[in-house]
Parts: structure tokens; sequence; C-alpha cells
């Protein structure tokens, strides 16, 4: 039997975090392992997190004593867990409650035989939740491996997040970047996309993503620059031109 779990990375995501840990513990597919590690936060989240651990045995806290950043944080908790299968949230995002299901069906008939990855549309929302838009993901189901590697080097198209992939996949293509503190993301399925895999879309919204700001994303455009192009160096390798400089 496969063991699936959500990794949900949190850091003082408070005003959201309970509606994140319900959306993962609501699956119409359980998850197996709920793990939520909390990047050092100041802002309540640990009391919560505590709390709905002790009345949901599947839930796993990992508290972090210090802050680590996005990457280390989840790819530490990744690396930690014994379950075959992974799939990432963030501590303000929700998943609708048929994601893992339409995912995990999209790929079982693959597993055992090809590595695959299961894949849904995102739908934008504000900090109230309302839907601002939608990112539909669908072409990259259809998409070769160098096709798709192109998209994701170019950036031209919204790259899929909250993926679900076996953990041997994952460790595979290197997970997540600890010194990277922005475009870690990118960074990883940059890597991820240069591999040898049978991508599957789910054909419905897995993610609701949260664009409430003052985060990371929220730093001066020259911070951006920099670390696009820090990504772009590491990854040039793999991809030579589909990597501008």
């Amino acid at each position: 039997m496969s063991i699936r779990a959500c990794i949900l990375a949190s850091c003082d995501n408070a005003p959201y975090l309970a509606q994140a840990i319900a959306s993962a513990q609501a699956q119409s597919l359980p998850f197996e392992v709920i793990v939520v590690a909390d990047d050092a936060s100041t802002d309540g989240s640990r009391d919560l997190i505590r709390s709905r651990a002790a009345e949901d045995k599947r839930i796993r806290p990992i508290l972090r004593e210090r802050r680590l950043g996005p990457g280390a944080n989840r790819d530490l908790a990744i690396r930690d867990t014994k379950s075959d299968w992974i799939v990432t949230l963030d501590g303000d995002d929700v998943m609708p409650a048929g994601k893992h299901a339409a995912e995990w069906a999209a790929v079982a008939p693959f597993a055992g035989r090809a590595p695959a990855i299961g894949f849904s549309d995102v739908a934008l929302t504000d900090a109230w939740g309302a839907e601002t838009g939608r990112w539909s993901l669908s072409l990259y189901g259809a998409l070769d491996r160098a096709e798709r590697s192109g998209w994701f080097a170019r950036r031209t198209a919204p790259i899929p997040r909250d993926l679900l992939l076996p953990k041997a996949l994952y460790l595979e293509a290197g997970g997540f970047a600890h010194d990277l503190p922005l475009y870690e993301d990118w960074d990883f399925k940059l890597r991820l996309s240069a591999l040898a895999a049978v991508w599957r879309h789910s054909g419905m919204i897995g993610t609701r993503y949260r664009r409430q700001g003052g985060g990371l994303s929220d730093a001066p455009p020259g911070v951006h620059e920099r670390w696009q192009a820090e990504v772009r160096a590491r990854n040039r390798a793999l991809f030579g031109a589909e990597v501008p400089a």
C-alpha cells in the first residue's frame, strides 16, 4: 500500500493556517499523514498546530526553533517523512476536497511502472479568499520532457504548484534548495521537469492560491532580478539556451 503525505509548510500564517490544515484533513481520499512544518512562527501558529495535532493523529507537527527559510523548511520536512508519495501546500492556501483523489486517479495507473506526477489548475484568490483568476495548466500534460522543460525555463506561462509526486522522484531531482530565499520552487521544478516522468493533469482546480501581500514575493524588483538570475545560472547546464542569461 502506498502511503501519501501532505507536507504543509507555514511561517506566520496564523490568519489562514486553520483553513489550510482543515482542507488537507477534508480530502475525499484521505492523506495517511499530514505534516505541518512551522518555520519558527511568532504569531500563535504553533499553538494552533499543537491543538490540531491533538485532535487528529494524522497530523505530525514540526516546530522549528530557528527560522530556516521556505526551501529548507519544506525540504527537511519532506525528507523526514517515511511516505511514498508527497503533496505540498502552503500555510495560507487551500486545497479543494477532491484534489488528492483526482490527482491520485491520474497517476495511479503508472504507479510501479513509471515515475508519475499529478497536477491541477490553480485558482488565484485575494486575502479574503475571493477568486481573482485561474491558471489553466492542462497543457503541461500534453508536452514531452523537452517541451515542458522549455516552458518552465522561459516562464512564459504559470508553472504548476503543489504537485503529487513520488518521494523518490523528489529526491532524484535534488529537492528544494536551502539557500534561495526566493524562486526555490522554480529552481526545483526546473530540475524536476528535466527528469523522465509522466505528468498527468487532474482535470480540476487543485489549489486556491492566496495572494495576500506582505510576503517575500513583495520584495523590491532588484531582489527578484537577483534571485531569478541565480536560478538561471544554476540551471543553465540543464537547459542551455532555454535559460536566458
